[in-house]
C-alpha cells in the first residue's frame, strides 16, 4: 500500500532547521538562544499555534538541544503536532494561574537548568510581545544576564527556501489563482466588494480541499487556505485601501489580492482590473505599471542586491514620469509570512539568492482615478527567476464586461 506525502514539512527538515541554528550559536560564541516569535517558533519546532497573551517560547541550545515553554493549556497540542519533541517546561496559566510565578520567571528557572553557568544569551526578542494584554518583564531582568537580540540568526536563514518550502508555495500559488479566477467571473456592474470576495474564496477553499485531501494539513485556526479579494474606483488610490460600501460601477478601477496557504507557506496575486472600456488615462497608468514590474522580474538575480532591483524598477518609472506616483517599495520577501526579510528597497543591500521567494509589485497611485499594481510570486533560480502565480497579466484579459 502506497501512502502520498502530506503538504507540510517533515520532522526532519525541522531538525535541521534547528541544528543550523545551533552550529550559528557556536559560532558566535552564544550559550542558547530564547525564541519568542510565534512564526519562529514553529520555523524551527513545527509547532503551530494561536498566539495569546500566553507566552511560548523556544530555546536552543548550542549543542543543539530544544525544548519549549508553553502553557498547560498546549500540552496536549505540543504533543500532537511535535512527538519528537519531549521537553517542556509548563507553567500553569498566564499571569499565574494561582502559582504566585509569572510565567517568564518558569522560563528563567527551565533555561538555568540547561546552562546553570550561561552568560552568553541570544534571543529574537527581550522577552514576550506584548499581545492581547501580556504584561511581564524582560529576559535580561529575570536571567539577570545581558541579552543579545539576534532575530537575524533565524531570520537571514528563513529568506532561503528549501526545496520543500518552495514546492508547498508553489501549490499554494495555483490555489491563489484559482480563488481570483472564481472572483473575477463573479464581479459584474453592482457587485458588492465583500459578498462576491467571500463568496470566491470560500468556494474556492470547498474545492481545494476537495482536491487536496488528506494532504492537506491545516496550520491555522483563522481564515480560509484559499483567498480573494477586491477594492473599487477611487478608493484603489489607497494602497492599502479599506472596503466600502456600495456597487462595482462602470469605469472603475479595481485593485485585487489573492493568496493560498499550503502547510503554513502563502503565496501573494494582486492585479488591476477594470470594469468596461479602460480609458487612455487608465491604460496609460496600467502599461507603465507592467512595464515596471516586467523590469522587477528581469532584475531579480542571484548576486545582486535588493537595492539594485529596487533601484531599476524607479528608472524606469522616472522615465515614464510617473515615479511621482509611487507609494512604497517594489516588493518583499515572503513564506510563513505575508512579509519577510529582506525588502527590495533602496536600503536594504541584502545579496539575492538562489531559493529567496519574492513578491514584485510596483505600484502607481493616481488620486481621484486609482490605484495601478499588479502582484506576483516569484523564486530566484539559479540564473534568474521563476514566477510561481500565474495569473493573466495583460489588460484584455482582467476586463470586466458590462451588462
Amino acid at each position: 500500500m502506497t501512502t502520498t506525502l502530506r503538504l507540510e514539512i517533515q520532522p526532519a527538515e525541522y531538525r535541521a532547521r534547528r541544528e543550523k541554528l545551533a552550529e550559528a550559536l557556536q559560532q558566535h560564541g552564544y550559550d542558547l538562544m530564547c525564541v519568542f516569535g510565534p512564526t519562529r517558533v514553529a520555523y524551527l519546532t513545527g509547532f503551530f499555534f494561536a498566539a495569546t497573551e500566553r507566552p511560548v517560547a523556544a530555546i536552543i541550545t548550542d549543542d543543539g538541544e530544544c525544548s519549549l515553554l508553553i502553557p498547560q493549556l498546549e500540552t496536549d497540542h505540543v504533543r500532537q503536532q511535535c512527538p519528537e519533541l519531549v521537553n517542556f517546561a509548563v507553567y500553569p496559566e498566564y499571569p499565574g494561574g494561582g502559582s504566585g510565578q509569572h510565567p517568564l520567571l518558569t522560563l528563567a528557572a527551565h533555561l538555568r537548568t540547561l546552562k546553570p553557568v550561561a552568560r552568553a544569551v541570544a534571543a529574537d526578542l527581550d522577552g514576550y510581545e506584548h499581545r492581547w494584554g501580556y504584561r511581564g518583564p524582560r529576559l535580561s531582568q529575570v536571567l539577570e544576564v545581558p541579552i543579545h537580540e539576534r532575530l537575524d540568526l533565524i531570520d537571514d536563514a528563513r529568506a532561503i527556501k528549501s526545496p520543500a518550502e518552495i514546492a508547498l508555495i508553489r501549490e499554494a500559488c495555483v490555489w491563489g489563482d484559482h480563488a481570483h479566477r472564481l472572483m473575477q467571473d463573479a464581479i459584474s456592474q453592482g457587485s458588492d466588494e465583500l459578498l462576491v470576495s467571500h463568496g470566491a474564496s470560500l468556494q474556492a477553499t470547498r474545492t481545494m480541499l476537495a482536491s487536496l485531501g488528506d494532504r492537506y494539513v491545516p496550520k491555522s485556526r483563522e481564515g480560509l487556505p484559499a483567498n480573494a479579494m477586491f477594492i473599487r474606483g477611487h478608493n484603489t488610490a489607497n494602497p492599502h485601501g479599506l472596503h466600502q460600501q456600495g456597487g462595482v460601477q462602470a469605469g472603475d478601477t479595481l485593485v485585487t489580492g489573492a493568496y493560498g496557504v499550503v502547510g503554513g507557506y502563502e503565496s501573494e496575486l494582486e492585479r488591476t482590473m477594470f470594469v468596461g472600456e479602460p480609458s487612455s488615462e487608465q491604460i496609460k497608468y496600467f502599461q507603465a505599471m507592467l512595464d515596471a514590474q516586467d523590469t522587477g522580474f528581469a532584475a531579480l538575480k542571484p548576486g545582486r542586491r535588493c537595492s539594485e532591483v529596487e533601484q531599476e524598477v524607479r528608472h524606469l518609472l522616472e522615465e515614464r514620469g510617473v515615479l511621482a506616483l509611487t507609494r512604497h517599495h517594489t516588493g518583499h520577501a515572503f513564506g510563513l509570512e505575508g512579509h519577510e526579510h529582506p525588502f527590495l528597497d533602496l536600503d536594504d543591500h541584502t545579496e539575492l539568492a538562489a531559493g529567496m521567494i519574492f513578491s514584485i509589485e510596483p505600484g502607481l497611485y493616481v488620486p481621484g482615478l486609482g490605484g495601478f499594481r499588479h502582484s506576483d510570486t516569484l523564486v530566484i533560480t539559479s540564473d534568474g527567476a521563476e514566477r510561481l502565480s500565474l495569473y493573466p497579466r495583460d489588460l484584455e484579459s482582467l476586463l470586466i464586461g458590462l451588462v
